[in-house]
């Protein structure tokens, strides 16, 4: 009896996990999408014959090829002045019986009658193999886009678009094929920009998933029966050199420089299926003509379909970093100015970030763009923060309570801004995890002294601990440069050892636990922040010359 009741409740367990995996948007979103892909697929592999037969009429020009899907024979009467006739016809299968641009005659109109009574209905067969096999299609995107094969588990954001493009590909490839672009012969894959949706996954996604996507997209095409051998050669190779192309890519003029390379690699491609085919000389320049277009075409639609993609995804993009980075931008003017002490402590920071996220493979210009916006609610109170005050402090004159909220804010401020701004989501989180849930301590200790009971809760700040590299490595570079700056004559062994004693009380707090940061990583930060320091500091060292100078000076007054 129990071993039944256990039966019974793993078997519930297993159908509530199947039913909730369909629970989410994307899943739901990705499920509609491939309906409508069985919908067209099926509607698309009966016999041409079969669809429109009334489109076409004796004595009027076709508007489209009719092949024999099958071989058939049928009886045909001929009557003339003397008598009826009847002689059998055959039609072979893969035989032309309409062809687009001519005239249809009595005698083809007749053949494709015969064909069209070969077909009074579909056949559930069918339908129910393709069926099956728009199932099989959908679990291998489902299982390609998993975090086992990309990786990293994706966002929301990312699954939406990862399920338009792989629906527009498959289900677009389907009906181009049905469309018969070009003359006789012409590979569907030239007339679909397999780099445009192949790059656009780069982008945002990276290299990897790109390099994946770029395979599974053309076997989904071939499998749905709107690509050839031919044309699956073609759409693998575009796709395969457009899922690399883009690797360190530094601006959007490099997306024109890509567009060029996957057009050298469609001649390529086109080559080698011509000279599979054996086809004429003459073939040569129109088709490579088409696949050279194919790829510049690729490239500039990448280039336009970027900009809104990116801001309707709010995503991070290398792209949309490097205009970030830019310190002319007005928010970066506005520091400059407002809060100078604030502007030369960022950039210090992202220096130091940037220079560790390298050594350790995270992403560079993310910490460095992440710092220069870092400290941007600051801007409202500037007098507030000790890097912005000449000789008084206005701490000094107000509850420490109240100057600890003061501090708090600008988290709060900075997050709000950025959002005003229009910043990356991942920038956003990273100014508002760049304190972590840490107290400020000289506040709390102050409080301590004029108050009997302080609570610590009081006096934390309000974000959550860093949950990536990039995040962790911000918090870990502000501290730094904030406290180092408090040593006197700084030494490459006075640095490290007190940027030791910062990493130790930061993983004593656990704001570092949610990071992903192994202890071999916290050692190279610690190694590339005391090698940027001490390059600094070492700069600023003060040469007898400069010494005696100074003591002249002040004798002089």
């Amino acid at each position: 009896m129990k071993e039944k009741i256990k039966l019974s409740t793993k078997i519930k367990k297993s159908i509530s996990a199947f039913f909730g995996y369909f629970k989410s948007g994307p899943d739901l979103f990705s499920i509609a999408l491939f309906i409508i892909a069985a919908v067209v697929i099926i509607s698309s592999q009966s016999s041409e014959a079969i669809r429109d037969i009334g489109n076409f009429e004796a004595g009027k020009v076709a508007d489209r090829d009719i092949t024999a899907s099958i071989a058939i024979s049928y009886l045909s009467e001929e009557t003339n002045e003397q008598a009826t006739t009847t002689t059998v016809r055959n039609i072979e299968k893969g035989q032309r019986i309409i062809r687009k641009g001519f005239i249809v005659t009595e005698s083809e109109m007749e053949d494709l009658k015969a064909l069209y009574a070969q077909f009074p209905k579909k056949d559930p067969r069918n339908i129910i193999g393709f069926s099956l096999l728009i199932l099989l299609l959908y679990s291998l995107f489902s299982a390609l886009r998993g975090s086992i094969i990309i990786g990293r588990t994706l966002t929301t954001s990312e699954k939406y678009m990862l399920a338009v493009i792989t629906g527009s590909y498959i289900i677009g490839t389907v009906l181009l094929n049905n469309l018969s672009p070009g003359p006789e012969g012409f590979p569907v894959s030239l007339a679909v920009p397999t780099g445009l949706f192949i790059m656009i996954i780069s982008v945002f996604l990276g290299t990897r998933p790109a390099m994946i996507m770029a395979l599974a997209l053309p076997i989904g095409a071939y499998f749905a029966g709107a690509f050839d051998t031919h044309s699956y050669i073609i759409a693998l190779v575009s796709g395969a050199v457009a899922s690399n192309v883009l690797h360190n890519a530094q601006n959007r003029m490099s997306l024109i420089k890509a567009g060029l390379l996957i057009a050298a690699a469609n001649c390529f491609a086109v080559v080698v299926v011509l000279l599979i085919r054996q086809a004429h000389i003459m073939d040569y320049p129109p088709m490579l003509f088409w696949a050279a277009l194919n790829g510049i075409v690729s490239g500039m639609l990448t280039l336009g379909f970027l900009p809104p993609l990116e801001h309707a995804l709010n995503a991070v993009t290398t792209f949309r970093l490097m205009e970030l980075s830019d310190l002319n931008a007005p928010i970066l003017r506005k520091m400059f100015t407002t809060v100078p002490g604030t502007y030369s402590h960022s950039l210090m920071v992202a220096n130091l970030a940037e220079q560790a996220c390298q050594d350790i493979g995270a992403n560079a210009l993310l910490a460095r763009v992440s710092s220069y916006y870092h400290d941007i609610g600051k801007i409202d109170n500037p007098d507030y923060f000790v890097e912005n005050q000449t000789e008084h402090n206005k701490h000094d004159d107000i509850n420490p309570r109240l100057s600890a909220t003061i501090i708090r804010s600008h988290l709060k401020l900075g997050v709000e801004k950025a959002h005003n701004l229009g910043l990356p989501k991942d920038v956003i989180s990273i100014i508002g995890e760049h304190h972590g849930n840490s107290v400020i301590s000289w506040f709390y200790n102050k409080a301590a002294k004029q108050e009997e009971t302080v609570d610590s809760e009081d006096f934390v700040y309000p974000g959550n601990p860093p949950r990536s590299k990039e995040s962790a490595v911000v918090m870990l570079a502000d501290i730094t440069e904030a406290a180092v700056r408090t040593l006197e004559k700084p030494t490459a062994g006075k640095i490290e050892k007190f940027i030791k004693q910062l990493f130790d009380s930061k993983i004593e707090h656990g704001q570092l636990s949610e990071s992903d940061l192994s202890f071999r990583e916290l050692e190279t930060i610690k190694t590339a922040f005391v090698k940027v320091l001490a390059g600094y500091y070492h700069t600023r060292i003060e040469y007898p010359n400069q010494k005696n100078d100074e003591k002249e000076k002040e004798k002089d007054k």
